[in-house]
């Protein structure tokens, strides 16, 4: 959650890491981060950047 000091969120885009299979993917604040964690769960994952 953290701390939303001044009225604007740290990090306002976050890269999310998706599988239309089930599997678990996650929330990263870089493309890089996502497509690493990608490769290592086995790839084939769904990448979407998102403003938060």
């Amino acid at each position: 959650m953290g701390c939303k000091c001044g009225g604007k969120a740290r990090g306002g885009t976050v890269w999310v890491l998706s599988y239309e299979d089930g599997r678990a993917g996650g929330e990263f604040a870089s493309k890089t981060d996502a497509e690493i964690a990608d490769v290592r769960k086995g790839g084939g994952g769904i990448l979407r950047q998102v403003q938060r």
